[in-house]
């Protein structure tokens, strides 16, 4: 038995599916499945019960789930205190996309800077497309990628939070009164869109037709900046959370709705630093922390 065994374990017991927790884990399925086989076998119990959709824990798997589970917060506690005692110091820095998602780097981000002050953080704003390339070129250290966007590689943590798109539009203007939009509400809507391709198909999947259908007059990079549009009178397909909303411009989300995940990504090809291992380590404990809260 060892600590990946039993991490693959909790996550299966968590997810209740064996197809969610290879997702999380970024392993194939076959792969958690020998894993699994393999503890079982060596423990000489079944550890779940696979007769229903959704697998359960059987009394020993209920059992070893405790005992794992607090086996796998100490080594992260120990990880985390030990790597404290180091004098961490050098230059940290992250290209993301414009996310509300962004709040748990930032705030793992920070707290990370309080517990080692020789450490200074950057925050780069780009575009998926961008911040994929500063990773790669080694000028960033992670990513942060408004999914779906082109990770070959790289690895990656999801963020708890998801993306929520909608339109931005005026108050005053033809959707007026409305507190959501459909794919029809948008038809002769003149619309600045994202130039993300991946973006675009997925919301041609809501739109349920192709998205040169609808009347787009432009794209943009930074959203304030289609904000600005906005208030003129256009409209902008965008993600909620970003621009303020105020007495001219009101964020719309799509009905039905249509949701997309974000994900902290670095290079596999980038040798490992203690400082970015460290940074990691804590943003995961974070993450998890924040996941099991929710």
């Amino acid at each position: 038995m060892d600590l990946k065994s039993l991490r693959y374990f909790v996550a299966i017991a968590r997810e209740k599916s064996f197809t969610a927790a290879a997702e999380k884990l970024f392993v194939t399925q076959p792969t958690l499945s020998r894993q699994i086989a393999d503890l079982e076998e060596e423990l000489g119990h079944k550890l779940f019960d696979r007769t229903t959709r959704r697998i359960e824990l059987t009394e020993k798997g209920v059992y070893l789930f405790g005992r794992a589970q607090s086996i796998l917060s100490l080594v992260e506690k120990t990880k985390l205190e030990a790597m404290s005692t180091q004098e961490l110091a050098g230059d940290l820095t992250i290209s993301a996309g414009e996310t509300p998602a962004m709040a748990v780097v930032a705030e793992t981000l920070e707290l990370f800077q309080r517990t080692h002050p020789n450490v200074r953080g950057h925050l780069l704003s780009a575009s998926a497309q961008d911040a994929a390339l500063n990773v790669r070129m080694g000028t960033s250290n992670f990513g942060v990628f408004n999914m779906p966007a082109e990770i070959d590689g790289f690895d990656y943590v999801k963020l708890p939070q998801q993306n929520r798109w909608g339109l931005l539009a005026r108050r005053d203007g033809p959707l007026a009164g409305k507190t959501s939009v459909s794919p029809q509400d948008l038809e002769g809507l003149t619309i600045y869109a994202p130039k993300q391709e991946a973006i675009r198909s997925r919301i041609a999947g809501w739109l349920g037709q192709p998205f040169e259908r609808l009347k787009v007059v432009g794209t943009y990079n930074l959203l304030y900046n289609a904000s600005l549009i906005v208030r003129s009178g256009g409209h902008a397909l965008c993600i909620d959370g970003i621009t303020r909303p105020d007495d001219d411009i009101a964020f719309l989300p799509f009905s039905p709705p249509l949701r997309t995940d974000v994900v902290f990504a670095w290079s596999i090809a980038a040798p490992k630093r203690t400082l970015t291992e460290a940074f990691l380590s804590l943003l995961k404990e974070r993450i998890e922390a924040q996941t099991n809260r929710d």
